[in-house]
């Protein structure tokens, strides 16, 4: 294993010579990816944990009438998928995808199981990331649930600063192209967002 692997938030400050002793019982798989791939499939049984070595990937839900959401992008070192894992309905509420060239490795539930059962640090890890994404998830679904388009477009932007295509943030924000634009016109028009020469900022 690579210095990647214990970079990873699940693996900081743990005793690397009983997880290197549980590793060598069940290894888990590498896995390369290149942009675009699938890594995993929405409705999915999620039976193994997906540790992000290298590159970014999002998550995209679609429903049944086709409408795709993405509903977070993740970059290296992560974990993928840890919510799902030991659930009783262990299904994976979305598509993973690779969004640059990727390095993936596949660790089993039992895996995970005997690695958080027998590494104190561990399992505060695997907690933590738990409650992370799930505070995530949470403020995701108060977004798109109690705020207009306009407060949405406004948070994206004091988070990522610019908008530099208009084309992939109405995708991030699960809107199509052309009511991001009526919303960005209205807000150039209030004076709360300025146009640049590659994009939009908040003025």
């Amino acid at each position: 294993m690579g210095y990647e692997i214990y970079d990873a938030p699940l693996f900081q400050g743990c005793d690397r010579a009983v997880a290197s002793s549980i590793f060598e019982k069940s290894p888990g798989r590498f896995t390369t990816y290149r942009k675009g791939d699938f890594i995993a499939m929405q409705n999915s049984v999620c039976r193994s944990l997906f540790i992000l070595c290298r590159g970014s990937v999002y998550a995209q839900m679609t429903n049944a009438e086709g409408r795709e959401f993405t509903l977070d992008t993740l970059s290296a070192p992560d974990v993928l998928a840890s919510a799902f894992l030991f659930g009783t309905e262990n299904i994976l509420p979305v598509t993973i995808v690779a969004n640059s060239d990727c390095e993936v490795w596949v660790v089993s539930k039992e895996c995970v199981r005997s690695l958080i059962e027998q590494d104190r640090a561990i399992l505060h890890n695997f907690l933590a990331v738990l409650s992370d994404h799930s505070l995530f998830l949470s403020r995701r679904l108060e977004q798109f649930a109690l705020q207009t388009l306009s407060s949405r477009l406004i948070g994206y932007l004091e988070n990522n600063h610019a908008i530099q295509n208009l084309q992939e943030t109405a995708f991030i924000l699960g809107v199509t192209r052309p009511s991001l634009s009526r919303a960005i016109a209205q807000l150039v028009r209030q004076g709360v967002i300025r146009k640049m020469d590659n994009g939009y900022a908040l003025a």
